[in-house]
């Protein structure tokens, strides 16, 4: 009598099993890459700033200006936690800026001089940029991304202008053979490069289902100035950082 209790009680917890083994499959998620078109708006704060930093040999006053941003993200999930993306921005970037310069050399046309004194500039960058990135997911919603890749932009206008308000001009280092009694004006803007390229990093992170907030660090590996404009004795390279909030408009699920 027990016997036979004890094998239909064995007997109907394995059925009750195997009738359970369906629904917990069913229960668990099934990963499908999906791609994503996201409209995109937000701001850019820049500029070219020299390269190294103590080159200009007095100090560097920058002033970016805020301007907007338009574009759109793309993505494709290839994993629970891994995606990859693509940006595609339209942005001036502005920045004026005022400097102590020592012994500053501008080279001109079988001419060299040096400047010291106090100099105003005044830039700006209109352009196209396109990052392409691999991003990682964290947290257990899978709403913080961490982005990571490059990027290349195309410039559509731009203006670079310096003034020189104060100080002297001579042949040699420390040599005065004018003094600035009026500011100066100097336009490099037909010397600027039209396209530039470097790293793009990257945080975004999902404040609803559909909207995402971002921050990014652009940081050119390029002069401004194009090939051969060898005016002063260091170069300029572009940095930015954006803020930007998009939406998720389009979404394909793939199997």
């Amino acid at each position: 009598m027990v016997r036979n209790i004890l094998i239909l009680t064995v007997t109907g917890i394995m059925l009750l099993a195997t009738a359970a083994c369906p629904v917990t499959a069913q229960q668990t998620p099934v990963f499908a890459s999906s791609f994503c078109i996201s409209p995109q708006l937000g701001t850019d704060l820049g500029g070219a700033v020299p390269i190294p930093f103590n080159a200009v040999g007095g100090y560097f006053n920058a002033y970016p200006k805020l301007n907007a941003t338009l574009g759109a993200r793309f993505f494709l999930n290839l994993h629970p936690r891994w995606s990859v993306g693509a940006n595609l921005n339209y942005k001036t970037i502005a920045m004026d800026a005022d400097a102590r310069v020592t012994n500053q050399k501008f080279k001109g046309e079988n001419t060299v001089q040096y400047f010291t004194g106090t100099s105003e500039m005044s830039m700006s960058f209109t352009l196209l940029e396109i990052p392409l990135y691999a991003e990682f997911l964290l947290g257990s919603k899978k709403q913080h991304g961490i982005q990571l890749g490059a990027f290349g932009s195309y410039v559509f206008r731009s203006r670079f202008v310096t003034h020189a308000t104060k100080g002297f001009i001579g042949s040699v280092p420390d040599r005065v053979d004018s003094d600035l009694t009026s500011p100066q004006v100097m336009d490099f803007s037909s010397l600027l490069d039209t396209w530039d390229a470097g790293l793009f990093f990257g945080y975004e992170v999902r404040i609803f289902p559909r909207i995402r907030m971002g921050m990014h660090i652009m940081t050119g590996f390029r002069d401004i100035f194009k090939p051969g404009s060898d005016f002063f004795d260091y170069r300029m390279k572009q940095m930015r950082g954006s803020v930007t909030v998009s939406y998720d408009l389009v979404r394909i699920f793939q199997r």
